[in-house]
């Protein structure tokens, strides 16, 4: 079994490789629909941590993505912490193809969103009420865009 601080120091360096190294965003003409999921990571204090949220150094007027993600890092209860993602289970709905799975929270893009991130963000705090543009929320990074076909493999439906 993985020791707490070698999790937190592998999932340290994979945020940060996300954020240093972002993906290119598809640009597919023929795809009307987009949609996007938030990948939701919160390290969990473990006894006798607190978790303290420092604003100071962390919050999105604290400096760069880089140095908030480094602070946020640092500090000693994120180290001792317990890792973990968040997945939904999707209403179950007959005649919808995604009914019951199990989900990062996300969904359609509105004419409205301004890009992907806005999507996440709106689609997430429908869906759980969680607002990911909140002091203490770090967004780190995007992860590689796909396109998802038809069965017939000609039409793109979502990247």
């Amino acid at each position: 079994m993985q020791s707490q601080e070698s999790s937190s120091a592998q999932l340290r360096q994979t945020l940060c490789k996300l954020n240093n190294h972002r993906f290119p965003n598809l640009k597919d003409p023929s795809c009307k629909k987009r949609a996007s999921v938030a990948l939701i990571i919160r390290v969990r204090p473990t006894f006798p941590n607190q978790a303290c949220f420092d604003a100071e150094k962390c919050s999105p007027k604290a400096g760069t993505d880089d140095s908030r993600l480094e602070s946020f890092f640092d500090q000693e209860w994120v180290q001792r912490g317990d890792p973990e993602v968040l997945f939904i289970k999707r209403a179950a709905r007959e005649g919808d193809r995604w009914t019951s799975h199990i989900a990062f929270p996300g969904g359609r893009r509105d004419p409205e969103d301004e890009d992907d991130v806005a999507t996440s963000v709106r689609e997430t705090k429908e869906e759980i009420g969680l607002d990911l543009n909140a002091e203490h929320c770090l967004q780190v990074g995007n992860l590689s865009e796909r396109v998802v076909t038809t069965w017939l493999g000609k039409t793109p439906l979502v990247p």
